[in-house]
């Protein structure tokens, strides 16, 4: 008796020792895969960045301009992506949303959110007929606006009120927010000049900025980036461009400041985060 209660015995404890590595291994493969991925994908003279969430739903915010629509389609696709779970256009302008008709094609779309601010444009308004035909839930937060997918939370920082009379009515009516999960957090700035900023107020601590408006000085001064303290800078921008982003005088501060920065000019940007710490792939970090 006491020889077979050994036997069965060890029996028991080797059963529960597997069951506990059995249970480690699947919260090592949990934690492993409980990621954000963030692309800021290089779409020329243009801006569009991809969420893909630990839970794996997917936030795109603008799309590019409609040149590049094939392009910014397919670098979608090669991330996995099936489904865009919510669709933001910060504002109506083609470098923004000129894809949009392209990805409302290619994927499901399950919520678009939009500032609300009609520019009257042909690119809007076929935009918005695509939208309707395909009866996709359509929403236009404003400043105070929360919401959670999953662990991520996304606040929405603007627009807090109609802005008219400014150097750019469509820019400064952007949408703003900011996405954050666990320790890290994306300020995502749209178009936003300094009308629409002086309006939001103390902007909050940010551990990556979506630079505002391609790197304009209208977009970030000095201000802003002690306001944000961003541990890293994105210019959204195409070689070249006629309109000089990102500005001297910015690039400039960012150097001064000490800030990582990446260019999508010089491809794709990718960062992965398990809300406690940030990681850059692989790519040319410009000084």
């Amino acid at each position: 008796m006491i020889k077979n209660n050994k036997k069965a015995a060890g029996r028991v404890f080797i059963l529960s020792l597997l069951m506990l590595l059995l249970t480690a291994s699947q919260t090592l493969a949990k934690d492993k895969d409980a990621l954000l991925r963030y692309y800021a994908l290089n779409v020329g003279q243009g801006d569009a960045s991809l969420f893909v969430l630990p839970d794996k739903r997917t936030i795109l915010v603008d799309t590019g301009p409609e040149e590049n629509a094939g392009e910014t389609v397919r670098y979608l696709k090669s991330c996995g992506v099936k489904k865009i779970d919510l669709l933001v256009a910060t504002h109506p302008h083609e470098d923004h949303i000129g894809a949009a008709r392209a990805v409302i094609a290619a994927f499901d779309v399950g919520q678009i959110w939009d500032p609300g601010y009609n520019q009257g444009s042909r690119t809007q308004r076929d935009y918005y007929r695509d939208v309707a035909a395909k009866k996709i839930p359509f929403g236009k937060p404003s400043r105070g606006y929360k919401k959670n997918m999953g662990d991520v939370k996304i606040e929405v920082l603007a627009p807090s009120k109609l802005m008219k009379g400014t150097h750019s009515d469509a820019n400064n009516n952007s949408i703003v927010m900011l996405v954050t999960y666990g320790k890290i957090s994306f300020l995502m700035c749209g178009d936003m000049e300094k009308e629409e900023r002086s309006v939001i107020g103390k902007l909050p601590h940010a551990t990556v900025l979506k630079a505002a408006h391609h790197g304009s000085v209208n977009g970030t001064d000095k201000k802003m980036l002690q306001s944000v303290k961003p541990d890293i800078v994105i210019f959204s921008y195409g070689i070249g461009n006629s309109y000089g982003h990102p500005h001297k005088e910015v690039q400039k501060l960012v150097k001064q400041s000490g800030i990582l920065r990446f260019d999508t000019s010089h491809g794709a940007v990718k960062l992965r985060t398990d809300g406690k710490t940030i990681v850059y792939e692989k790519k040319k970090v410009v000084r």
